[in-house]
């Protein structure tokens, strides 16, 4: 193989990644190629990826073993925690390593942010003061609950915690298996019922996204956050076997672009019957992110909207107070056009759908009796895969490396031990 561009290259005993190249059902694609690559290969290399303004410090572990660092409730203020083994064994440890505390199988312990530091007591005794907290559990499925402040419902959260104090406020670091990670976000992302291809889509988009912004947080001191700025990820509901099992099925595949790029997985509710260019909603473009006819998604129920306006409210929201509509108006988007035309002057529709809070950018636009009517598709920003197309394409019978050629163009999937630095 010809060296690639970028910072990575296949290593030399590559693995055969998956091309995607037509939509044709009846093709088999060997994804056990993929899998029987050897996944616990360690990554001795910081892997870093440099794509425009930020670059990926990743993986210098075996993948098997890999964990990935979510900051938790980094929305909300919080003082104190009430923790508790769920399964497997669990140890209190400071910051220099020692066992501070091992728990009981029935045992809680408090911690609460004095300053910048962090009080810890349990009913069996437990009393002391600690500059960095971590809760490390063992066995298969470790996992601990957590109470947050005086809450009531309680969040469940695999492997190891890391707390610490600032100013009276606890961060919360959960380090847990990428996989598990996974899971936990396909599960908040998709919810249940969907066909198990689709959560086989989900799960490569997810882990595609992580492994790309794993420094996005750097100077927080984790990877990634756990609600939308990254991706959800709640304490409140564990994956299904279903997500499970298509997250297992797909363990350690990310999608590479032709220039052997970590993708940008970009996906969106409902495209409303055509997606988007990238350039032309966040200026970059991207080969892989290119509009495409998606019939699949129209008979959902995020396929069309309307909304309507003064027509005086929306002339002076557009800053265009000169321009004049006559009755009955038009104006037509049949394939997603980027600029929405007055007269001889023009807007973006993003920049629209950002003015009147819209559902998306692709809309028609109808003026009668003094009100403005706009006519729309979709739900999101249009870019990379329509999830609702996809459930579709899934459900009808396509595989998951089909619909990820169809909405992803050109792009590959290759095991994450398959990349290292030049």
């Amino acid at each position: 193989m010809t060296r690639v561009s970028g910072y990575f290259r296949p290593m030399v005993r590559e693995p055969k990644n998956i091309c995607f190249y037509t939509m044709r059902k009846d093709e088999t694609v060997h994804v056990s190629d993929v899998i029987k690559h050897d996944l616990s290969r360690t990554l001795r290399s910081i892997i870093r990826l440099h794509f425009f303004m930020f670059s990926i410090l990743a993986l210098s572990i075996a993948y098997a073993s890999a964990q990935i660092r979510v900051g938790l409730h980094t929305q909300n203020v919080i003082s104190s925690v009430l923790v508790s083994p769920v399964e497997g064994r669990y140890f209190l440890l400071n910051a220099l390593s020692d066992t501070v505390y091992r728990f009981r199988s029935d045992d809680a312990i408090s911690l609460t942010a004095s300053g910048n530091t962090i009080i810890v007591r349990s009913a069996y005794g437990l009393n002391d003061t600690l500059e960095t907290a971590y809760l490390t559990g063992t066995g298969n499925r470790p996992s601990i609950k957590t109470r947050l402040n005086d809450e009531k419902e309680d969040g469940i959260y695999f492997e190891s915690l890391q707390l610490t104090a600032r100013n009276g406020q606890l961060k919360l670091i959960n380090a847990v298996d990428i996989e598990r990670y996974v899971s936990r976000v396909v599960q908040a992302e998709v919810g249940y019922g969907a066909a198990d291809e689709y959560y086989k889509i989900q799960s490569i988009i997810c882990r595609t996204y992580a492994i790309r912004n794993l420094e996005r947080h750097a100077l927080d001191g984790y990877d990634v956050c756990d609600n939308m700025h990254c991706q959800v990820y709640s304490g409140q509901k564990n994956p299904t076997n279903e997500v499970v099992k298509a997250t297992a099925a797909t363990a350690g595949l990310v999608m590479l672009s032709k220039e052997n790029d970590v993708v940008l997985s970009a996906f969106h509710a409902n495209c409303g019957g055509q997606t988007a260019n990238s350039e032309d909603v966040w200026k970059e473009s991207r080969s892989y992110l290119k509009s495409v006819t998606d019939t699949f998604c129209l008979g959902s129920r995020s396929a069309r909207w309307e909304k309507s306006i003064p027509l005086n409210e929306f002339v002076d929201q557009l800053g265009r107070s000169d321009t004049s509509f006559t009755e009955s108006w038009k104006w037509e988007n049949s394939d997603r056009q980027r600029f929405f035309g007055l007269n001889n002057d023009s807007i973006e529709t993003a920049q629209m759908r950002r003015l009147f809070n819209l559902r998306s950018a692709f809309f028609d636009v109808e003026v009668k009796n003094g009100t403005v009517y706009l006519l729309g598709k979709g739900f999101g920003h249009g870019v990379g895969l329509c999830q609702q197309g996809a459930m579709k394409m899934a459900e009808s019978g396509y595989t998951y490396s089909h619909i990820l050629g169809y909405y992803y163009k050109g792009v590959s999937l290759s095991p994450i031990s398959g990349l290292q630095p030049k």
